[in-house]
């Protein structure tokens, strides 16, 4: 199922594993220890890529030859050139108000392109979607899922087709049970493996995932061990939720400050909702004034579910009596 490059890779790090006592010229190999066959290593060793280091009548061992070393350290250098410069991650989150040392993890996590796993949980509205859209923004090959909308074929396929070297999931929590099985397997090893129509496909990732949900109640045990990083995300305050709205709503939007803070109060203090609904009390107001503000949040209010449930109470009652 594995690729050459792929096999020559996993040869190149057990051969430089800093972790190995040996000495690096006895750092062989058998061939199942780096996920190949006896045919694929067979094929390398015929194209001068691999030689046999070690033969006995119960075992034989490899290393890869010097054509196949300089081959992976060309390839591998070509990749550390497409790197994402964490402060270009960084930038792209701009708009995410505080969490610097969490941003700082992801970014660095991104630059290093290692598949290390964040999953970010926390109430509505407290930046995990921002965080997400920041690095969708600057990683060109980032693909996103929304677990309300991805099946576990769309995700396979997605996997397959793009390869992405980020994989974001938004409204994790969402997802149908069968995505779990796409995801264990890139999460824990990289590989993915699909059956259709009784026949089989493989590819192996170096996929890093970035979840974001509101709750991880009901996600497999063995799903978020995955993770090196489990974020929980408190519950704004309200001084830390009219800070969240200013910065925003004036990077956002261009709204003016004290216009953004005062809409934030408003949208805090009268239980509207989330910084969502401050960017579209300010979308919705036709000057930049505190009296818009104000008659744009009674609009809200007005119409808002709970005067919606309240009202509708209030008619039940008058129909009992």
């Amino acid at each position: 199922m594995s690729s050459d490059m792929e096999i020559l890779r996993r040869a190149y790090e057990r051969e430089n594993d800093t972790r190995d006592r040996r000495p690096p010229q006895h750092r062989n190999w058998e061939f199942y220890t780096i996920g190949a066959s006896r045919k694929d290593i067979n094929r390398l060793v015929d194209e001068g890529m691999v030689i046999v280091a070690l033969k006995s009548s119960t075992l034989t061992k490899y290393k890869l030859s010097e054509k196949g070393r300089n081959f992976v350290f060309a390839t591998s250098m070509e990749r550390e050139f497409t790197k994402i410069p964490a402060a270009s991650v960084l930038e792209a989150m701009n708009l995410v108000v505080g969490f610097e040392d969490m941003k700082d993890a992801i970014a660095r996590a991104v630059e290093a392109r290692r598949r290390i796993n964040f999953l970010l949980e926390g109430p509505p509205a407290c930046a995990k979607s921002l965080l997400l859209e920041g690095v969708r923004s600057a990683v060109p090959d980032a693909y996103i899922a929304f677990g309300s909308r991805t099946s576990a074929a769309g995700l396979s396929d997605a996997l397959f087709e793009r390869q992405p070297s980020v994989l974001l999931l938004d409204e994790a929590d969402k997802m149908d049970n069968d995505c779990y099985s796409v995801l264990l397997g890139l999460m824990e090893s990289g590989e993915v493996l699909e059956t259709k129509s009784r026949k089989m496909r493989g590819i192996r990732l170096e996929t890093m995932v970035i979840a974001a949900c509101n709750s991880s109640a009901k996600m497999p045990p063995e799903f978020l061990s995955r993770f090196a990083l489990h974020a929980h995300f408190p519950k704004y305050s309200r001084e830390e939720f009219i800070e969240v709205c200013t910065g925003f709503l004036t990077r956002a939007e261009s709204c003016p400050s004290d216009l953004a803070s005062f809409i934030g109060q408003m949208v805090y203090d009268s239980s509207i909702g989330d910084v969502r609904k401050a960017r579209g009390a300010w979308q919705l107001m036709t000057a930049p004034t505190r009296d818009e503000a104000l008659r744009v949040i009674q609009l809200m209010l007005k119409y808002g579910s709970d005067n919606h449930n309240r009202r509708k109470g209030s008619l039940q009652k008058e129909r009992l009596l």
